[in-house]
């Protein structure tokens, strides 16, 4: 079993206070849990803390790429507009997977989910009244949301949530509340879908990609990545392969291949 080092983000919309759970300074955003993605890899360390290279893994796992990215998210700000490539999509921009994607949510928030009726034929024709075009939804603590590549979503102010997904990191930004960052609106056009998620009191949600589950305490066995939530709060990851066990005796998620 391999324990993930985190890796710390700095965003714009990102919150002091989830660096601080984490003993680091700035307004962090995200902090990736586990990731094997070529732009931010999180270190490898086994049991006795000698540090593990990620090709170990994907050798193991049988994967060119490591396939899971798990991060832990909060915000100050709404995050951009955006949306996310399929497979296909994603694959023609030299990406192994599209960015399915599914939220466990720490706190209640608003978060937009989806468009209104018609909204792809009047941004299509030019209409940017965004109030009027975007769906937004309540979510409680506890809930999940699984985003398909395609949905049009943005995670709002003050919320708190963990991020199960694939290893892509293609983003398309709609709108980004005139922040003067990068837009890629034709790019996002033709990805986004007239799609929405639904929220669920989470305890386990299957895919075509993946599988997570949630557990008071597990005995973790085979290939999987665990998110394990300390006594402090503090979530840490471990990634198990063929032939590995090991007990975790709190709250837990476990995710797999399907």
């Amino acid at each position: 079993m391999l324990k993930c080092i985190p890796q710390f983000v700095e965003e714009i919309w990102g919150d002091e206070s989830l660096g601080k759970l984490y003993g680091v300074d700035g307004k962090i955003g995200e902090v990736w849990l586990c990731s094997g993605h070529p732009e931010r890899k999180t270190k490898l360390v086994d049991e006795k803390g000698n540090e593990v290279p990620w090709d170990y893994v994907t050798k193991i796992w049988g994967f060119e790429r490591f396939p899971f990215l798990v991060k832990h998210i909060k915000t100050s700000q709404w995050l951009s507009v955006q949306v996310h490539p399929d497979d296909d999509v994603a694959r023609s921009a030299g990406e192994p997977w599209g960015k399915p994607e599914m939220w466990y949510f720490l706190k209640d928030g608003t978060l937009i989910n989806g468009l209104q009726n018609g909204a792809l034929e009047r941004l299509k024709s030019g209409d940017r009244n965004w109030n009027e075009l975007l769906s937004f939804t309540h979510v409680k603590k506890g809930q999940a949301m699984y985003i398909k590549p395609g949905t049009v979503h943005a995670i709002g102010p003050g919320m708190e949530l963990y991020e199960f997904q694939m290893t892509s990191d293609i983003t398309y930004r709609f709108y980004d509340w005139d922040r003067g960052r990068k837009t890629h609106f034709e790019e996002a056009l033709r990805v986004a879908q007239d799609i929405k998620a639904e929220p669920f009191d989470f305890k386990r949600l299957e895919t075509d990609h993946f599988k997570i589950e949630l557990f008071d305490k597990v005995k973790a066995k085979g290939k999987a990545v665990c998110l394990a939530i300390e006594s402090s709060g503090i979530p840490s990851s471990y990634i198990l392969a063929d032939g590995e066990e090991f007990f975790f005796n709190n709250t837990t998620f476990v995710m797999t291949l399907p």
